[in-house]
Formats: structure tokens, C-alpha cells, sequence
């Protein structure tokens, strides 16, 4: 099938790559459209088709700006659908729009802070939302916002049964540190509320035992038993000789362990002494206890040596305490590259004329593949020499595509913040005023949606192109 044809196919016939590819052209080509008639061209696209930014990344920020400030709700939905950003992300929960919620919730790229305001807007619906990364529940689950923490259970995704199934009990103690969390901030009443509020207890042994504690008439000792049972040292020395005892090589079973003593169980030390004395704790445990800054020095000895402590003789000092972790902030600079003197001009030449005669008779390619074409480099090379300007070499660029999604896309639009002085910049703004000055006025959106079978594979022009649209599409006679 030709390229084109299969470019005017209807977005349910093409395949995932080609749906990205069309994608690719077209919001490249939506950064060169006048600002305030980028998101009216997007619409005419997403009538189209509806996965117009399913791309795997997201669109350029221009195009993203003017979606945020000017589009529509439906525009806006579908950039929720697809928006990797989480910048992006929070920017459309602020709107508070109930579709771009929905929409973001449907995401599988959801960040944890977009996820974290869904969950505390509307615990329910963000449960029922394919949007779900199991870390980033764990980690509201151990959150000191009794909020934060009573949202992540009520959502049923937590493999709790698959866990206990297995052995681990890794969903278990955090889930019952979460209502430890809610707890301790609004007591039986809160936990009450949240309790009454569970979807399903089937697979949640943590979520039954708070039910049938809060079931009683004083769920007050009852509560203490649930917890203490799921959280306390008991629990943690089960868990351990459990592992001990597991059919596993012995770095598994270290890392094993290590994952165990980073659950946030309530250590008694006391217990913990006693029982490497009594021979129950298993020693690569004993040692992990030893090293953590809030173990007592006399716990310390005993959790090494097996034996207590020496009369007479000086305890070690505690173990210091690891340094507070800092979030990640990456560093931003923005980058400006470093000045360079032109290029090769290659088949250009060196005078206007001979520049004027190559781009007349040979096309423009983006990179050296093509041996008998000019270069996108050696074009912008012409033009900062200074051999012919970009008003005079975008008019008779061929193919169009070169300068609608090369020279359209992120880097192009970089280039002019930050390398003003580049012929890729004075081609991506020359490129943009040829557009504006086509777009004056008012398009129609079916002269938008004419683009899309010519974009990619239009042998002339920009200018030819954008004539072949409006062919396409004629303005409806007066009257």
C-alpha cells in the first residue's frame, strides 16, 4: 500500500508504531501553528484520532502550554490520558475537571503525587482506576497523613492474600501501620468510619480482625490485640523463624531478612535479647537488629555475642544514626550550546546563487543517509554563513516534512530560546511565520484534518502543502 494512502487510513487500521509516528509529525507540526489556533487545529487532529498524544513521550511544551491555558475540556482529557509528565499531571488536577480526573486515573504513567491527590480527592473511584504502581501504594499505606494513609485501604489492590499465601507478610504489616496511622490520629471513631468503608475483607486478614474488633462494644482492647499481633516483636520472631526454617540458599534467605527488618514492626528490645539468649532469633538477623541506631548498647552486645554484656567492661557506643536522605531534585540548567563557526555547506556551495540552484534541484534530508541531498546541518550552515537568509531557503525546501516535524519538533523550538543565533533557530521561526501567514484569519478544521494523509510524504514544498490543503478543503462559496 502506498504511504500515503496508508497515512489516510482511520486511526483503528494502523498499527501502534504508525500511530505514534502520525503523532510524532503532527504535534511537531502544532508547534509552528499560531498559539491561538494551536488547540483549534489539535481538535480537528483528535477527531481523528483520539490517541493523538499516545506518542511514549509527551508532546513538546508549547503544545502542552497551550493545551493547559486554552484547550478544552475534551482537548484536556485526552492530554490526561497520555501525559507522562508529572508536572503535566498536577498542572490538570488543578483544574478539577471530574473527566480529567477520570482520564488520569485511567493513566498506567500516573506519578505517586498525582496519584496521592487523586486518592485523597476520591478514594472509591481512584481504587476502580487502572492507574496502580504497588510501590507507591506501600508508601501511602506508611504515610504519616491519616488521610493519605486511610485512602490506600480503601483501595483493595494489595495482594495481601497472594502475600500470606506465599509466606511474606509484607502487605500485612504495612496495611496494619496504616490503621496504627488512622488510629492514633482519630481513634476508634475514625477507625470505625474507615472500617465501614472497606470494599472487601476476603483477602485482608489485617481488615477482618479491625472489623470484628470494631464489631465490640469497647473495640479498645481489641484493637491493641490486632495490632500487637500483626505488628508487635511476636510477630517479627515468627516471620523470622519462618524464614529460617525456609527451604533457601543463604544469600536469599540474607535478603530475605533484610527486607523482614525494614517492615515498621514495634521492636521491644527486652524481647529481642531474650530471645538471641534463648537461641530464637537467627544470628545474620541478630547482627542487622545490632546495627540499627535505636538499639540499646547493652541489646547490642547480646544481639552479637549471644551472651549479655561483661561487668566492668565499657559498652559500645551506639551505632550512628544514617544521614537523612534528601529528595532527588534533579539539576536543571538550561542549556545553551557552546558557539561553533559554520559548517560544511556541502552541495550549497559557497555563494548565494549555487544555493539557490542546489535547493531547487536536490531535496533536504535530516541527516548523511541520503548522499544526493542537502543536509539539514548543511542548510543551517548556508544560512548562519549568511549565503541566503531562512526567508529565502524555506520557500523552496523539499520535502515540506523536513521543516513541519525536523525542524517543528522540541529541539527546533529549543534552538530558539536558547541558540537564537543557529540556522535551525531562523529556520523554525521562518517555518512558523509561513504558517501564521496561511492560518491568518480562521481555518477550518477540516483544512486541519486535510494535512494529515499529506504531512509525512508530500513530495513539494511547504508552500505546495499548504496549497494542496486548502485544495482539498475550499472555503464554501458566499451566501
Amino acid at each position: 500500500m502506498p504511504e500515503r494512502q496508508r497515512d489516510a487510513r482511520p486511526a483503528e487500521a494502523l498499527s501502534a508504531s504508525e500511530r505514534m509516528t502520525r503523532s510524532f509529525h503532527l504535534t511537531c507540526l502544532a508547534t509552528l501553528i499560531p498559539y491561538h489556533q494551536r488547540c483549534a487545529a489539535l481538535d480537528a487532529w483528535l477527531d481523528v484520532d483520539r490517541a493523538l498524544f499516545h506518542m511514549g513521550f509527551d508532546p513538546p511544551a508549547p503544545v502542552t502550554e497551550a493545551v493547559l491555558r486554552l484547550g478544552g475540556d475534551r482537548l484536556r482529557t485526552a492530554l490526561a490520558r497520555a501525559a507522562r509528565s508529572e508536572r503535566t499531571q498536577l498542572a490538570l488536577l488543578g483544574l478539577e475537571v471530574p473527566a480529567i480526573d477520570t482520564a488520569l486515573r485511567e493513566n498506567h504513567l500516573l506519578g505517586p503525587e498525582s496519584m496521592r491527590v487523586l486518592r485523597l480527592r476520591d478514594p472509591a473511584a481512584t481504587a476502580a482506576g487502572r492507574a496502580y504502581n504497588p510501590y507507591d501504594h506501600r508508601r501511602d499505606l506508611l504515610s504519616t497523613d491519616p488521610d493519605l494513609a486511610a485512602a490506600a485501604l480503601l483501595d483493595p489492590r494489595h495482594g495481601t492474600g497472594r502475600a500470606e499465601r506465599g509466606g511474606g507478610g509484607f502487605w500485612i504489616t504495612t496495611r496494619a501501620a496504616a490503621w496504627d496511622t488512622v488510629r492514633a490520629a482519630g481513634g476508634v471513631a475514625r477507625v470505625r468510619a474507615v472500617a465501614a468503608r472497606l470494599p472487601c475483607v476476603d483477602e485482608d486478614p489485617v481488615g477482618a480482625d479491625v472489623l470484628a474488633a470494631c464489631a465490640e462494644e469497647d473495640p479498645e482492647p481489641f484493637l491493641d490485640t490486632v495490632l500487637e499481633r500483626r505488628l508487635g516483636t511476636g510477630a517479627l520472631l515468627r516471620r523470622l523463624r519462618a524464614e529460617h526454617h525456609a527451604d533457601r540458599g543463604q544469600q536469599q534467605a540474607r535478603r530475605a531478612v533484610y527486607l523482614i527488618l525494614k517492615e515498621p514492626y514495634r521492636l521491644d528490645w527486652g524481647l529481642l535479647a531474650a530471645a538471641r539468649l534463648g537461641r530464637r532469633i537467627p544470628r545474620s538477623a541478630a547482627v542487622l537488629l545490632a546495627e540499627r541506631p535505636d538499639c540499646p548498647p547493652a541489646v547490642a552486645v547480646v544481639l552479637r555475642t549471644g551472651r549479655p554484656a561483661r561487668p566492668g567492661r565499657p559498652l559500645p557506643p551506639p551505632a550512628p544514626a544514617p544521614p537523612a536522605a534528601e529528595p532527588h531534585r534533579p539539576h536543571r540548567t538550561p542549556w545553551v550550546p557552546e558557539w561553533k563557526p559554520p559548517g560544511d555547506t556541502g552541495p550549497l556551495g559557497e555563494s548565494a546563487a549555487s544555493a539557490r540552484r542546489a535547493l531547487g534541484t536536490l531535496r533536504v534530508a535530516y541527516d548523511t543517509r541520503d548522499d544526493a541531498a542537502v543536509t539539514l546541518d548543511q542548510l543551517g550552515a548556508a544560512i548562519e554563513r549568511g549565503l541566503l537568509t531562512a526567508a529565502e531557503a524555506v520557500p523552496l525546501v523539499r520535502p515540506a516534512s523536513v521543516l513541519t516535524s525536523w525542524v517543528g519538533q522540541g529541539s527546533g523550538w529549543g534552538a530558539v530560546s536558547n541558540a537564537a543565533w543557529s540556522g535551525r533557530a531562523a529556520l523554525h521561526v521562518e517555518t512558523a511565520a509561513l504558517v501564521a501567514r496561511w492560518a491568518s484569519g480562521h481555518v477550518p478544521a477540516g483544512r486541519w484534518a486535510a494535512l494529515l494523509p499529506l504531512l509525512r510524504h508530500h513530495p513539494g514544498t511547504l508552500p505546495e502543502l499548504l496549497a494542496a490543503a486548502t485544495g482539498a478543503h475550499p472555503d464554501r462559496p458566499a451566501g
